[in-house]
């Protein structure tokens, strides 16, 4: 691999930062360089295939050595392997980000037929499920978040899956809770349909679903009785963010909100206009006559297209998406470009991501992304070549133990799909999932991924997931299962620490069955516990 360009430095960690990767690397990678890190202005780097050397915020002084197809898979894939880069590299990368950019085109039979045997419930409307389930239709809530992690480990479509995720954060409503029973209709109707859609359907999708009336309490909201919860979360979190309204606003857009709520004997939304506020509106730059009490879908549909497409909004979607698949600080430049995309393509996410994936921020942004649980577990899981899962439980039952040892898992590192307790999603920067207990919370799901049978989901042994053989060296080894699992091409100090690992007290040219059968474990887990593995 072509590593001759120039080293690029970028500001020190924090102190508690280099005590968190001295804590990464203490299982054996001894890569002291990390905290001597040399302060100095990050410079812009050419876009080629083979990525430079380069220092990231994120990796102190560890220098990252990548290729463009692997810095592409783990951004976008939400568990990167081998076999997904050597696909990149055979269609060419601008012709697989546009494939990746029309999922309907591309065959999920896979995960599709999984999820649809296993965990059908997230695939229906809460009326079916109550009559499914004979009354129990908050199933459907778990049945979701179970299937997130059959999505993210079989899909083909490696960016809509990861787009659906990300749009959930934006539009959050929990798995848990008093929505239950409407979220997994929710995934479907509005995140899966409208992923790499417009945002302007997605958001009026969004507030008329019944998940989010009750979520955010607006199926109480009354003329009588206005209830802000819903009005006041639509700027904050859902459209322009905090500075772009007043109290004042917020008070409007409940009013605008009254009426729309929810009909209880189908489960669906329903407008009430004897509940609907009279009167005009102004919340911001957006008016309305909102004349008379039928009036109040047509001030909805206006309000949230206005919402859709303000330049504050624009702004704030384009900003999650750069912190998303770029870096956890985005270049403004980079923010304001896509949020011209944005709006020049009528609140196209596809369009957008078009542009962010093609910009020389995100293909010049190697290591400034920090794996979240789940990207983790799902990358650790994928490696080993899954089969098809073999569920102990039913939905009908005990909904957690279709994915038990996964669930579980991921329940001690935070990150259980779509069970975050605040209605602003999962965070999605390195600060956020870097404390001490959740780098030993992810050491310890590392060490049960690569030693424990996971009896829900078949896989292959290490040696034959990586094509690990008697007729390699140590070295050869090493060098094959660092860069099959992390992508990035490992620097001699790091790597000998990984063959030593593999080689153990045994002195041969080569590897032995024993090696391989007790040494290899220990190495994979290595790997798994390194900096290099936690950088996306």
């Amino acid at each position: 691999m072509d590593t001759s360009s120039t080293s690029v430095s970028t500001p020190d960690l924090a102190g508690d930062r280099r005590q968190l990767f001295s804590l990464a690397v203490g299982s054996g990678l001894a890569l002291t360089s990390l905290a001597n890190a040399t302060p100095a202005a990050a410079t812009p780097l050419p876009s080629a295939p083979i990525l430079p050397q380069r220092l990231s915020t994120l990796s102190g002084s560890l220098e990252l050595s990548s290729t463009l197809a692997w810095h592409l898979a783990r951004r976008v894939c939400p568990a990167p392997t081998a076999a997904i880069v050597a696909d990149i590299n055979k269609r060419g990368y601008n012709a697989w980000i546009e494939r990746q950019l029309y999922p309907s085109k591309l065959k999920d039979t896979t995960a599709k037929a999984m999820v649809k045997k296993h965990l059908s419930w997230a695939t229906k409307t809460t009326k079916q499920v109550d009559k499914a389930s004979h009354g129990e239709p908050w199933r459907a809530g778990k049945a979701m978040s179970v299937s997130r992690t059959i999505w993210q480990l079989y899909t083909k479509r490696y960016l809509y899956e990861s787009m659906v995720d990300t749009m959930a954060d934006q539009l959050y409503i929990s798995a848990e809770g008093k929505a239950d029973s409407f979220v997994g209709w929710f995934d479907w109707a509005v995140l899966r349909k409208y992923a790499l859609g417009k945002y302007s359907n997605m958001l009026y999708a969004a507030i008329t679903h019944p998940a989010m009336q009750i979520y955010l309490d607006n199926h109480l909201n009354s003329a009588d009785n206005p209830n802000e919860n819903l009005g006041r979360e639509l700027l904050e979190l859902h459209t322009v963010g905090v500075g772009n309204y007043t109290e004042e606003d917020v008070r409007q857009s409940a009013l605008l909100l009254t009426g729309h709520g929810l009909d209880w004997k189908k489960y669906t939304y329903k407008f009430w206009e004897w509940d609907h506020y009279v009167g005009p509106l102004k919340i911001m730059d957006f008016t309305h006559p909102n004349a008379s009490r039928k009036a109040g879908p047509d001030a909805l549909r206006k309000y949230l297209w206005h919402l859709a497409h303000h330049p504050a909004t624009a702004r704030r979607i384009a900003r999650r998406l750069a912190v998303r698949y770029v870096s956890d600080t985005p270049s403004e430049a980079l923010v304001e470009s896509l949020a011209q995309v944005y709006l020049n393509n009528d609140t196209s996410l596809r369009a957008t991501m078009r542009a962010l994936l093609h910009s020389d921020e995100f293909k010049n942004s190697i290591g400034e992304k920090w794996r979240r649980p789940q990207e983790a577990m799902a990358t650790m899981i994928k490696v080993q070549k899954p089969g098809k899962i073999k569920p102990k439980g039913k939905q009908s039952g005990n909904l957690w133990s279709i994915l038990g040892t996964v669930e579980w898992l991921l329940s001690t590192g935070g990150h259980v799909p779509r069970m975050w307790p605040v209605v602003n999603g999962y965070p999605d920067q390195a600060r956020d999932w870097m404390a001490t207990q959740d780098m030993l919370a992810h050491f310890d799901a590392a060490f049960a991924r690569v030693n424990w049978k996971d009896k829900e989901i078949p896989v292959k042994s290490w040696a034959s997931a990586l094509g690990i053989t008697t007729k390699m060296t140590a070295e050869q080894a090493a060098s094959r299962i660092t860069y099959r699992i992390t992508g990035y091409s490992w620097n001699a100090a790091d790597l000998a620490v990984v063959t030593a690992r593999l080689r153990g007290g045994y002195t041969g040219a080569t590897l032995t069955k024993t090696q391989i059968k007790n040494r290899l474990p220990l190495a994979v887990h290595l790997v798994f516990c390194s900096p290099y593995f936690m950088l996306r």
